[in-house]
């Protein structure tokens, strides 16, 4: 199938467009979201989103998405004799040979990417000028990895076919030091390599993991940074965030800078702890004032039946086929803040906004509409 304006995710766009401030997303960035939306299928995600950076009077924002094993977006990765694909044109580059190799293994039942791989998320820098050709990074979701469970498949398979050539043996046995030092509970939940960045760094994030093993962590692996100047800040946010997932990057060591994704269970709503982070961060020079009262007013739904001028045919189509009781729905919610961290101090927030798409039936969108934003709607 041809991806065409009628069937590409930039549909998707049009309908959240009007309903996303200025602030966190300037025109001329949504123009180039736009263009790499128009050369993806819709069906390739149901989950999909933003990173919006709060410290910049520039309302810059990022886009991502996640393909997920349960869905249509392995087989569409995979182009394998699949109704649904990606534009031909696109494997005229390199990366994205890479990406089809990596579906390809994934979409095979007897690989181990088949039952290991959970999802994979395609996220694209978005710069003021649209390349001919959008590069995105690669991030995948494993099944949960402990320290000492086998981490091998993951170099000798998914990073080989992604970044296309052998892990080096230094790095290799870095990141398996870096699964293997892992406290108890704590486990990699997402891998990635920054395709577009050109760069051979592999970025392990990790979860369940709490402040003070954080800590104790980044000594274990040789963390080039200053444990005593991070504890510190680490109590702070801690005070806001009901979890704390850490980012490392690894390469021949473990680079200096580190993410710290903040997560709160539910939207702001019915968690007060949103407004007084987000008051933290513009107190302390890491967000705008108008970009924290636009988060707080992000989250919320877009249904088929209020909004029907904005929706497509192809749109249309897909709820009406399972009958008249049955609308599309967008979901809009706040995923996480992310705070990244070097040489003692942060760096910069980051807000990572999230859509969902969703057929529900008026029973359960009533259901919703009772206990709206009660409940996180996120993908790991």
């Amino acid at each position: 199938m041809t991806i065409s304006l009628n069937n590409s995710l930039v549909n998707y766009l049009k309908i959240l467009r009007p309903k996303i401030s200025d602030q966190l997303i300037a025109p001329k960035y949504w123009r180039n979201i736009e263009a790499v939306a128009q050369v993806l299928p819709s069906t390739i995600t149901t989950f999909f989103g933003f990173e919006s950076r709060l410290g910049s009077s520039e309302a810059h924002a990022d886009f991502l998405l996640c393909a997920d094993a349960q869905e249509m977006g392995r087989k569409i990765l995979a182009d394998q004799n699949y109704p649904i694909t990606l534009a031909p044109y696109l494997y005229g580059h390199s990366v994205w040979k890479q990406i089809r190799n990596f579906g390809e293994q994934w979409n095979n039942p007897s690989s181990p990417l088949y039952e290991q791989v959970n999802n994979m998320w395609l996220e694209f820098d978005i710069e003021e000028s649209s390349p001919n050709i959008p590069i995105p990074s690669c991030f995948f979701g494993p099944k949960p990895i402990y320290a000492h469970s086998d981490a091998q498949w993951t170099i000798d398979t998914a990073l080989n076919l992604l970044q296309n050539q052998e892990i080096s043996g230094v790095i290799k046995t870095k990141i398996l030091n870096c699964i293997n030092s892992l406290p108890a509970e704590a486990y990699v939940f997402q891998i990635g390599v920054m395709l577009a960045r050109k760069s051979e760094v592999v970025r392990l994030c990790i979860r369940n993991i709490a402040p003070e093993d954080i800590l104790n962590y980044l000594s274990a692996i040789n963390w080039n940074g200053s444990v005593e100047a991070l504890q510190e800040k680490l109590a702070k946010i801690s005070t806001y965030a009901e979890r704390i997932d850490l980012d490392i990057d690894v390469g021949e060591s473990v680079l200096p800078k580190i993410g710290l994704e903040c997560y709160l269970s539910m939207q702001p709503k019915f968690e007060p702890k949103w407004q007084l982070f987000l008051d933290y961060l513009v107190a302390t020079g890491f967000c705008l004032k108008e970009k924290r009262d636009s988060l707080l007013a992000y989250p919320g739904y877009i249904g088929q039946r209020q909004n029907p001028a904005y929706w497509s045919d192809d749109l249309r189509k897909i709820s009406s086929f399972l009958g008249s009781g049955y609308e599309t729905v967008f979901f809009k919610g706040l995923h996480h803040i992310k705070l990244t961290y070097k040489e003692s101090k942060f760096l910069e927030a980051k807000a990572y906004l999230y859509v969902s798409q969703s057929l529900l039936t008026p029973d359960v969108l009533s259901q919703y509409r009772k206990w709206q934003n009660s409940e996180q709607l996120v993908k790991s």
